[in-house]
C-alpha cells in the first residue's frame, strides 16, 4: 500500500512542475528534390505522442515546449530532427532517401540499415506494442508479425504466452525463443521499459545466436536517454476492470438438467433420486468461482542527458487481481540505465534491473475443476450465508443431499488453503565501448543476475484434499545465479562503391541454480509452519553449469546495391555429453536492392524493391541439465541407509538438435503508401533431443537421444498501407498471415511412436504433423435408434484397408490420425485513424486449422455417463446442438442413457473441435489534449484513452477459449484443453502525461 501511496503522490508533484516554456512552431515541408511541399508528413514531438502531419501545401503547426526535438519523417525521405529554441518558424527540407530505408535495426550484437538486410526481420516500436494491456511481451506481440503465433492459454494473472516463430520443430526439447535484452542473451524487461522489440526468423540473422536460436530470436532494445537531450518526465497511469470469458461453454440450469435425468432413470426410480423441489435450485457454480476484478498499471521514468552523461530511470508497478477466487499477481520493476564519456574514445554503459513480484495461483485442480461440474442444485452456503462443509458422511454438515459426485466444497476450501509465489531478481550489466580507431571499436558487456524464489503451498485440515486428509504444507526455496561476458571487436571501412564492416566476439557463461523442498504433514488448523507438521518429504539439488561461444560475422556491400552477411559460430556446452559438447553454426545471407539499379531509378510505381535469400544452421539444447548423464533415485532405504535406484540412462554421445534454415524474401513498396514483405522458408530440425522407448531388459522406460527430424515449410505475408493521409484525417493498415506446413521426417527406425497423456495419444510418424491426434473417428448418432457411432476399418493380412463401415461398438472402432494441434495459418489485421486529435485503434489477430480436443466433453458431456456432474447445455448451445429422442431424429448428441450409451463419451474425435478464431485483441480510443491548455502546468503532452481488449471472439469452439497450449508437457498433449482458466475482456481506462 505505501509503494501505491507513494506513485499517487508522485503523480500530483509532476502537476506541479514547470519545467519548459510552451512555444507556437509554424513552417513548411518542401522536398529537397524539386522543393515542392509535401503533404502528408508526420512532424512528431520526440518521445511523446503529440504530433501533427503538414497540409496539401506542405504547412503545420504545432505547439511543444522549449527545449523538446520535432522529428520530420516521410515514407521515400530521410528523417529530420530539429530542436526547439525558442523560434516560432521551422522551415525543414527532405532529403529523397536513396535506399528507401535508412532506419537502422537493432539485432543484438549487430545493427544494420532496413535496406541493407538481407534476413526476414520486423522490428515493433514501443507505440506498437503497448496498446494491449499485459506484463508479458507474449500478448503484446499476438498477431502483429507474420510467422509469429501467440496463444494465452490461460487467464492466470502474471502467466507468460506461449510463442511460437515459424512452427514447432522439436519435440522433447522446448522450442521457445531466445531473448535478447540490448544485445546479451537473456536478461529481464518491463515492457513500459521497451524501445524497439525486433524478431529475427530466419539463419541470416539467427545463427550469429546459433546455440539457443533454434526457436527464432525476439532482440529487445530497453530506452535511453538521446545525446543533449533535457530532462524529460513521463508518468502513464492505467486502471480498469476485467471480467472472464465463457464463450461459448454453457452448462444446464436446473430445469434442463432435471428433465435430462427424467429422460433417463425410470419414473419410480426418479422420484426417490430427484425430487421435484429440485427444479427450483438453481445454483450457478461458475458465478460461485468467478467475477470481475481489478487491474492496474502506475509508471514513471526520467531521462536526461548532456554532452557527457546520460541517463534513464524508471519504477513500474503492476497489479493484476485475477477473475478466479483467491488468485492474483502483483510486481514491482525498476530500471536504470546510464551512459557516460569516460574519455574521447571510451564509453560506459550501466543497466541495472531489479523486479519483485507475488503470485497468488489456485490452490488445488479441485477448485476449477468445481467450477466446471458442480450440480445446480447443490447450494454451498446455508441459510445463514455460511460455507457449508461436506462431512465424512458425505452430506454437508447442514444435513442436506449432496449430489454432485465429488464430495467436497472448494468455496469451503478456499477459505483455508493457499498456493502462493514470490521473487525477486537484480540484473546488472557493465558495458565498455573503446573507439581504438575510427574504423575499429571494441565492446566487452558484463553482465551478473541473482534470483530467489520461494513457492508455498498450504492445505488445511479443516478442508478436504483427495490426497491429504490431515492437512499439508510444502515449502520451496530457489537461488540462481549467473555471469556472461560478451566481447566483441568491430571493424567497417569503405572504399570506392565498396563497403565492408564485421565482428568476432568471444562469450563465456556460468551459472548456478540451488533448489530445496520440505513438505509435511498432520498440522494442527491454520498452522503453516513446517516445524508443526511431520515430515512428508524432503528434497533438493544444486546445478552447476557453463558454456563459451567464439563467433565472426561479416557484412559486405557493393554500390548500395548488393549486400552479403556470412557467419560462423562455435559454441560448447555443459548440458551435453563430453563426446559432443561443441556445435557449428554457419550462416550466409545475401540481397540485391533492385530499385538502386537504373532500369528502376525512375519508376513510378515501384519506390522500393529487394530480394533476399538466406541459408544457416541453429542449435537447440532447451532439454535442463544433466540429461546426458546417469540418474539414481536417493527416495530408498536398504537396512536403514539411504538407498539408490537407476532411474534413467546415460549418455555420453548426447549432443546438439541443430535447424537447418533456408529462406527467399521479397521487400517492394509502392509510391510511399503500399509496403509489402513476401517470405519463403523451409527449416530441417535434425539430430532431435528426443526421449527414445527403452526395452524392459534395460531396466529403463526411456533416455534421451540424438535421433529423428521434423520440417517446416511456409509462406509469410506482411503488408503495411498508408490508406488516407489529410491534415484532419490519416488511416493505416497492417495486415500479415503466415502459412505453416509441419512435417516429421525421420523417427526412430522410421517407427511411429506415440505420445500420451490421460489415455489421449498424438502419433509421431513420418509424414505426419508433430502434433497429429490419433484416436477412433467419431461417425455420428443412429437416426434409428440413438446410438453413437464410430468408423470400423477392416485390413487384410498385409495390413491394407479393404473396408470402412461404422459400428456401435466402441471396442471395434480403430485409432487413426484425426486432424492436427498445429495451426494451418495465422496473422493479424490492425487498422490506426487519426481525426485532429483523436485516435482510434483495432487490432484483430486470428488463427486457422487447428483441431483442439476438449477433454471436459468428457465428463460435461457424456449422455449420462456421469449422473453426478452437470452437463453442457443442449438447448441453450450456440453451436447448434440437439439430442436424439425418437426414431429419425437427425442428431448431433446421442439418446441420454442412464450411466452412459455405449461409452459414447469414450476418447473419439467426437471431442476433437475446429479450433479456428478471430479475435478483435484491442480497441483504443484516445485524445491528446491541445498544447494551450497544457501550459498551465507545462506539460508537453498528455494522452488520455479508454482501452479495451478481448472485446469479441469469433470461433465455433465450444470451450470457454480456443487458445490453448502449443507445449507437450509432462501432465499435457499440445492442444489439449482441460479445466482451462479462461482469458479475461479488460475494459480500461489510461493517461499518458510528459514534462
Amino acid at each position: 500500500m505505501q509503494s501505491k501511496l507513494k506513485l499517487i503522490c508522485m503523480f500530483f508533484l509532476l502537476f506541479s512542475i514547470s519545467i519548459h516554456a510552451q512555444v507556437t512552431i509554424r513552417g513548411t515541408v518542401v522536398s529537397a528534390e524539386d522543393q515542392q511541399p509535401l503533404p502528408g508528413v508526420s512532424v512528431l514531438v520526440k518521445g511523446t505522442t503529440n504530433g501533427t502531419v503538414t497540409d496539401i501545401d506542405g504547412n503545420y503547426t504545432i505547439e511543444t515546449a522549449t527545449g523538446n526535438v520535432l522529428v520530420f519523417t516521410f515514407v521515400g525521405f530521410v528523417p529530420q530532427e530539429y530542436t526547439v529554441s525558442g523560434q516560432g518558424t521551422i522551415n525543414v527540407t527532405l532529403n529523397p532517401d536513396t535506399y528507401m530505408m535508412e532506419e537502422v535495426i537493432v539485432m543484438g550484437y549487430s545493427s544494420q540499415k532496413k535496406a541493407e538486410l538481407s534476413s526476414s526481420v520486423v522490428t515493433l516500436s514501443a507505440d506498437q506494442l503497448t496498446d494491449v494491456s499485459s506484463s508479458d511481451v507474449g500478448n503484446l506481440l499476438q498477431g502483429k508479425v507474420a510467422g509469429v503465433v501467440v496463444f494465452n492459454s490461460t487467464g492466470q494473472p502474471g502467466a507468460d504466452a506461449e510463442i511460437r516463430i515459424r512452427g514447432t520443430g522439436s519435440i522433447t526439447a522446448d522450442a521457445d525463443p531466445l531473448y535478447v535484452v540490448d544485445g546479451v542473451p537473456y536478461g529481464t524487461f518491463n515492457p513500459n521499459d521497451v524501445e524497439t522489440i525486433t524478431v529475427l526468423k530466419d539463419a541470416g540473422a539467427t545463427a550469429l545466436y546459433g546455440s539457443a536460436a533454434a526457436g527464432g530470436v525476439i532482440v529487445v532494445t530497453t530506452k535511453s536517454a538521446s545525446r543533449n537531450q533535457p530532462t524529460k518526465i513521463d508518468f502513464k497511469a492505467r486502471v480498469g476492470q476485467k471480467s472472464p470469458l465463457f464463450g461459448n461453454y454453457k452448462m444446464m440450469d436446473s430445469r434442463e438438467l432435471f428433465l435430462m435425468h427424467k429422460e433417463m432413470i425410470s419414473p419410480s426410480l426418479f422420484k426417490q433420486m430427484r425430487p421435484f423441489y429440485l427444479i427450483g435450485l438453481d445454483y450457478n457454480w461458475q458465478d460461485a468461482f468467478f467475477s470481475t476484478a481489478l487491474q492496474q498499471n502506475y509508471y514513471t521514468s526520467i531521462s536526461g542527458s548532456t554532452d557527457r552523461l546520460g541517463y534513464f530511470a524508471s519504477v513500474d508497478y503492476y497489479n493484476e487481481d485475477g477473475t478466479l477466487i483467491n488468485t492474483n499477481y502483483d510486481r514491482i520493476s525498476a530500471r536504470l540505465n546510464l551512459n557516460a564519456k569516460l574519455y574521447s574514445n571510451l564509453d560506459l554503459n550501466v543497466r541495472l534491473s531489479y523486479t519483485n513480484s507475488k503470485d497468488q495461483g489456485t490452490s488445488s485442480w479441485t477448485t476449477l475443476n468445481d467450477a466446471y461440474t458442480k450440480m445446480p442444485w447443490d447450494i454451498p452456503y446455508d441459510e445463514n450465508g455460511e460455507i457449508v462443509k461436506i462431512t465424512s458422511s458425505a452430506r454437508p454438515d447442514n444435513g442436506k443431499t449432496w449430489y454432485s459426485q465429488d464430495k467436497w466444497n472448494s468455496l469451503h476450501n478456499e477459505q483455508y488453503n493457499y498456493s502462493k509465489s514470490k521473487s525477486f531478481g537484480v540484473v546488472a550489466d557493465v558495458q565498455f565501448n573503446w573507439t581504438i580507431l575510427p574504423w575499429l571499436v571494441f565492446t566487452t558487456t558484463n553482465r551478473f543476475s541473482q534470483g530467489t524464489y520461494k513457492y508455498a503451498q498450504f492445505i488445511d485440515p479443516r478442508s478436504y484434499s483427495p490426497q491429504f486428509a490431515k492437512g499439508y504444507l510444502q515449502n520451496d526455496v530457489g537461488h540462481d545465479r549467473s555471469f556472461s561476458t560478451t566481447n566483441l571487436l568491430k571493424a567497417n571501412t569503405e572504399f570506392g562503391d565498396h563497403s565492408l564492416n564485421g565482428l568476432i566476439g568471444w562469450e563465456y557463461s556460468s551459472y548456478e541454480n540451488e533448489f530445496t523442498s520440505a513438505s509435511g504433514i498432520g498440522m494442527p488448523n491454520g498452522m503453516d509452519a513446517l516445524n508443526a507438521a511431520a515430515v512428508y518429504a524432503v528434497g533438493g539439488y544444486r546445478i552447476p553449469g557453463a558454456g563459451w561461444s567464439t563467433f565472426a560475422q561479416g557484412q559486405y556491400s557493393y554500390d548500395n546495391r548488393y549486400f552479403a552477411t556470412a557467419s560462423y559460430r562455435i559454441d560448447a556446452s555443459s548440458t551435453f555429453g563430453p563426446e559432443r559438447r561443441i556445435g557449428y553454426f554457419p550462416s550466409v545471407s545475401g540481397s540485391w536492392l533492385l530499385s538502386n539499379e537504373e532500369f528502376l531509378k525512375d519508376s513510378d510505381l515501384i519506390s522500393f524493391l529487394k530480394l533476399r535469400a538466406s541459408y544457416g544452421v541453429t542449435g537447440n539444447s532447451n532439454i535442463g541439465s544433466f540429461r546426458y548423464l546417469s540418474t539414481f533415485s536417493l527416495n530408498s532405504t536398504y537396512q536403514d541407509l539411504v538407498g539408490a535406484t537407476p532411474e534413467r540412462s546415460g549418455n555420453p554421445y548426447l549432443g546438439w538438435e541443430t535447424a537447418y534454415m533456408s529462406g527467399l524474401g521479397v521487400d517492394i513498396n509502392f509510391g510511399n503508401r503500399i509496403e509489402l514483405n513476401f517470405d519463403l522458408y523451409n527449416i530441417d530440425n535434425k539430430d532431435l533431443l528426443l526421449a527414445v522407448p527403452k526395452k524392459p531388459s534395460t531396466g529403463f522406460f526411456e533416455g534421451m537421444e540424438n535421433i529423428g527430424s521434423v520440417r517446416n515449410q511456409g509462406v509469410e505475408v506482411q503488408l503495411n498501407t498508408r490508406n488516407i493521409i489529410t491534415p484532419d484525417f490519416t488511416w493505416n493498415t497492417m495486415f500479415n498471415i503466415g502459412f505453416n506446413k509441419n512435417r516429421v521426417t525421420e523417427t526412430p527406425n522410421n517407427e511411429p511412436f506415440l505420445l500420451t497423456r490421460n489415455m489421449i495419444y498424438q502419433e509421431v510418424k513420418p509424414g505426419q504433423d508433430i502434433f497429429s491426434w490419433y484416436m477412433p473417428k467419431w461417425v455420428g448418432v443412429d437416426p434409428e435408434n440413438g446410438d453413437p457411432l464410430w468408423e470400423k476399418i477392416t485390413r487384410n493380412e498385409n495390413g491394407d484397408i479393404t473396408e470402412r463401415t461404422t459400428t456401435n461398438d466402441y471396442t471395434q472402432a480403430a485409432p487413426q490420425v484425426m486432424g492436427k494441434a498445429t495451426p494451418k495459418f495465422s496473422g493479424g489485421f490492425i487498422n490506426n485513424f487519426t481525426y485532429k486529435r483523436f485516435s482510434l485503434n483495432v487490432n484483430t489477430n486470428y488463427v486457422y486449422g487447428n483441431k483442439i480436443y476438449n477433454y471436459n466433453r468428457m465428463s460435461s458431456d457424456g449422455d449420462g455417463a456421469y449422473l453426478g456432474y452437470n452437463q453442457m447445455s443442449i438447448e441453450n448451445s450456440k453451436l447448434g446442438w440437439n439430442r436424439w429422442r425418437e426414431p429419425g431424429d437427425i442428431a448431433t448428441h446421442p439418446k441420454a442413457v442412464m450411466n452412459g450409451n455405449k461409452g459414447s463419451n469414450n476418447i473419439s474425435s467426437r471431442f476433437l473441435e475446429d479450433g479456428s478464431f478471430f479475435r478483435i485483441k484491442n480497441v483504443t480510443l484516445s485524445y491528446n489534449i491541445p498544447q494551450s491548455k497544457l501550459q498551465k502546468v507545462s506539460m508537453s503532452n498528455c494522452r488520455l484513452y479508454i482501452s479495451g481488449d478481448n472485446l469479441l471472439t469469433f470461433t465455433n469452439f465450444s470451450g470457454m477459449d480456443p487458445e490453448v497450449s502449443l507445449k507437450s508437457t509432462e501432465y499435457s498433449l499440445a492442444g489439449l484443453y482441460a479445466d482451462n482458466y479462461p482469458i479475461s475482456r479488460q475494459i480500461l481506462f489510461g493517461v499518458e502525461i510528459s514534462f
